[in-house]
C-alpha cells in the first residue's frame, strides 16, 4: 500500500506507515465502525523501518512470527498488511513456521496504493479484519494463514501471484478458495484445516542455500554438475515440463544423480501453474523418480520454495524426502 510523492506524479511508489493508513481508512479509528459498532479493539505493530515487500527475506518472516507468538494469547486474530509482490511467499512461509495455529492469520494488501481514488486496499483490509475478528461477525474461525484479496480468501500456501495489474492479483490454482467476501460472507468450512489440540509454538528458522532452476529446451546439465560440488548448496527446486518431465539424456540423469549423491535435495515441481507432478506417468519423468528426485505434487512455487527452506532448517526426519512429500499444512494434494 505505497504512495506516490504528491509533488511528483512520476515518482516511484514507496511504503508508508500505519498512521498514513489510518487517515485513509477512518473505520480503523477509535470511534470508527469496527470499534464503535463491533467492539473490536486493535493493537498495531510495525517494523521500525517500513520496507517494500521485494526487500523481504526469511529474517522478516521470523520477525513477524515472533510478534504473533508473543501476542498470541491476547488476541482473537491477526492481520498482516503486506506488499503483494512477495505476499504468497510470506503466507507460505508462515504456514510452516506456525505450529498448532488455532487463530486466523490474514495477510492482505492492495494492487493500487491506498491514496488512489480507486484503491482496492480499503476493501481488502476491511475484509481481512472480518476474517480475523470472526466471532464478532458470527462467521467460522479459520485456524490458518490466509491471503485475503479481491473479495476472496485463499489458503496462504496455495496462493500465487498471477497478475501485477488486476485487482484479483492472486490465484489458488490447485485448491478451492476458502471463502467469498461479497455482499455476504461465505466460508467453505469443508476445506478448512482442523482446529489443533496442542499448544501453539513457532519454528522460525530457514535455510537459504537453495536454488530454483527452470528447465528449457537446450538446458545444459553441466550447470548441475558444477552445483553438485557446491558445499554450501543444500537443495534445488527443479521446475520441469508438464507433469514433471525432463530430458532423459544420460548426461542430464548423471548430473541429477551426482547432485543427490552429494547430499543435495532435489524437488520437482511443474512449470504449469495448474499442474501436478506424476513422475511415473511418462518415461521422461520416471527417470527422475528412479534417481531420487522428490515429487512436489501440486505445490505452488512459493510453497515449494518456503517448504524446502523450512524443512532443511527444521526437519525431524533423517530422510528429508518423506517430509517434503508429506502434506504438512494443506500445501499439497497427495497422489
Amino acid at each position: 500500500m505505497g504512495y506516490e510523492i504528491p509533488d511528483d506524479p512520476q515518482s516511484a511508489l514507496i511504503p508508508q506507515d500505519w498512521e498514513f493508513l489510518q487517515k485513509a481508512m477512518p473505520a480503523l479509528s477509535g470511534d470508527g465502525y469496527f470499534t464503535r459498532e463491533k467492539g473490536i479493539e486493535f493493537t498495531y505493530v510495525s517494523f521500525e523501518n517500513v520496507i517494500d515487500s521485494a526487500e523481504f527475506n526469511p529474517e522478516h518472516w521470523s520477525a513477524i512470527a515472533e510478534i504473533i507468538y508473543k501476542n498470541y494469547d491476547g488476541f482473537d486474530g491477526f492481520v498482516i498488511i503486506h506488499g503483494t509482490d512477495t505476499m504468497a511467499y510470506t503466507a507460505s512461509a508462515l504456514s510452516f513456521v506456525f505450529q498448532n495455529l488455532g487463530k486466523p492469520v490474514v495477510i492482505t494488501g492492495s494492487q493500487l496504493p491506498i491514496f488512489h481514488p480507486r484503491t482496492d486496499g480499503i476493501s481488502n483490509l476491511s475484509n481481512a479484519i472480518h476474517i480475523a475478528a470472526a466471532t464478532s461477525f458470527h462467521i467460522p474461525i479459520i485456524p490458518e494463514v490466509m491471503v485475503c484479496i479481491n473479495d476472496r480468501l485463499l489458503r496462504g500456501n496455495r496462493s500465487t501471484k498471477s497478475s501485477s495489474k488486476d485487482f484479483s492479483g492472486f490465484e489458488s490454482p490447485s485448491f478451492p478458495v476458502l471463502g467469498s467476501l461479497e455482499q455476504s460472507i461465505k466460508i467453505s468450512e469443508e476445506y478448512i484445516l482442523e482446529m489443533p489440540r496442542d499448544a501453539f509454538h513457532i519454528k522460525p528458522e530457514f535455510e537459504t542455500n537453495i536454488l530454483i532452476i527452470t528447465l528449457f529446451p537446450g538446458f545444459n546439465p553441466d550447470v548441475l554438475n558444477r552445483l553438485a560440488h557446491d558445499e554450501q548448496l543444500k537443495g534445488i527446486i527443479l521446475r520441469t515440463f508438464g507433469s514433471g518431465n525432463a530430458p532423459s539424456t544420460p548426461s542430464f540423469i548423471h548430473a541429477l544423480e551426482l547432485l543427490i549423491d552429494n547430499g543435495k535435495s532435489v524437488l520437482n515441481i511443474s512449470q504449469c501453474q495448474d499442474g501436478f507432478v506424476d513422475m511415473k506417468k511418462y518415461k521422461t519423468g520416471s527417470n527422475l523418480y528412479k534417481c531420487g528426485v522428490i515429487s512436489g505434487a501440486d505445490m505452488t512455487l512459493e510453497a515449494a520454495t518456503t517448504k524446502i527452506m523450512w524443512l532443511l532448517a527444521n526437519g525431524t526426519n533423517t530422510y528429508l524426502p518423506n517430509e517434503l512429500m508429506q502434506n504438512l499444512k494443506g500445501e499439497l494434494t497427495n497422489s
